[in-house]
């Protein structure tokens, strides 16, 4: 029993403590003012050069993103280079000679202006004042960035992280059906799959049995949170490349209203903002969740994001928590159910009410529009 424990405690302390940070990174976010006005802002970051070391085509990448970046060569620049705006701000942040950060905002007269920043991309809409309420409408329509070698890719690759998956829902249905079984073991099991074992002698080491079934969860777990780094001689991860191909508009868009929402379609309600939900195969595992297995392990343990807002889970939330689970899918049940995921959003809506006294506050004949920009820009979610 004592091998089986150091197996768990070498295997457990690797897998899910690598980097998932996207290293290139495009948000707009549009902050509708009242009375018509529209603050677009664009912030591109790129990660360090050091992310990719040993990986020429990352590195590639990343020299090409701070390129274009640095000499407005890049497709915002270009679209904003487009409008007439009212007033207009951007920055470029350089540190240890590398072009980390770019953001760039205008202030557009109307919804109509900021509309011809997403068009490129396969966004359109429109923006309705009733006098009583506004509300604004997005449409996808179609179109893809993505090369046809990168949609080749994309299928190889989707139908390898779909066998990754059946194994990752195979090994968690077994770790499930012992718990089902021994109940008073899921907070000891799960503190090992989430690397939290620390305090767990309280309800005794694991068994033979149990050391092999987190092993395989977690090992497996590994493999499918492989879809959120760029492989060995790769410029994009499998979820960065999935986004490219089915999403019309794979930057991230977020929206903000100074005034009361009343409702809101296919939007996700954020703190102070609405993000249009994403078009990944991460979001479609997301998605998923309760089809084979729920509540799910690898999605609740790693997130496209930096380290420092990756998930920490609840191992007692989560041991807490009903399981359910069916069948082991097959992998080409797996691929068709994501890719039935990987589909936009036909409309999205968002619907507010402006009081009138609000309405007149950008109409005056003098508005600071920098002070306008500056808030809005420190009002982007993370």
């Amino acid at each position: 029993m004592r091998g089986i424990r150091s197996l768990v405690v070498v295997v457990l302390c690797l897998p899910l403590t690598a980097c998932f940070e996207e290293p290139v990174q495009e948000h707009l976010h549009l902050t509708i003012l009242p009375g018509g006005p529209v603050v677009a802002t664009v912030v591109q970051q790129v990660v360090p050069s050091e992310r990719g070391r040993d990986n020429p085509q990352l590195t590639r990448r990343l020299e090409e993103s701070r390129a274009s970046l640095e000499q407005e060569l890049d497709p915002w620049s270009q679209r904003f280079a487009r409008l007439t705006p009212i007033a207009e701000h951007k920055s470029l942040e350089i540190s240890e000679g590398e072009v980390r950060r770019a953001i760039r905002s205008a202030v557009l007269q109307s919804f109509d202006h900021a509309v011809q920043l997403v068009e490129a991309d396969g966004l359109t809409g429109n923006l309705i004042d009733t006098g009583s309420y506004q509300e604004l409408s997005l449409f996808a329509t179609g179109g893809s960035r993505a090369t046809y070698s990168q949609r080749q890719q994309a299928e190889r690759l989707l139908t390898e992280w779909s066998t990754d998956l059946a194994d990752y829902f195979s090994a968690t249905i077994e770790l499930y059906t012992h718990l089902d079984r021994h109940p008073d073991r899921a907070e000891s099991c799960l503190a090992h799959v989430f690397d939290k074992h620390e305090d767990t002698e309280a309800t005794g080491p694991l068994t033979t049995i149990e050391g092999k079934l987190v092993v395989r969860v977690k090992e497996s777990m590994e493999r499918v949170a492989e879809a959120l780094l760029v492989p060995d001689d790769e410029a994009y991860s499998l979820n960065e490349l999935s986004r490219l191909v089915y999403d019309p508009f794979p930057a991230r868009l977020t929206i903000a209203v100074e005034a009361v929402v009343l409702d809101f379609v296919g939007f996700i309600a954020g703190e102070g903002y609405y993000e249009r939900p994403a078009v990944d195969v991460w979001s479609a595992l997301i998605a998923l969740e309760g089809r084979w297995v729920s509540p799910d392990l690898v999605t609740a343990a790693a997130a496209p994001a930096p380290d420092d807002q990756q998930p920490d889970p609840d191992v007692s939330l989560i041991a807490s928590l009903p399981r359910q689970f069916s069948t082991p899918p097959t992998s080409a049940d797996i691929e068709m159910a994501i890719l039935s995921e990987l589909v936009p959003e036909d409309v999205l809506q968002l619907r507010w009410h402006t009081p009138a006294k609000n309405r007149q506050e950008h109409d005056a004949d003098f508005v600071d529009w920098l002070a306008v920009m500056a808030s809005a820009e420190d009002k982007i979610p993370d």
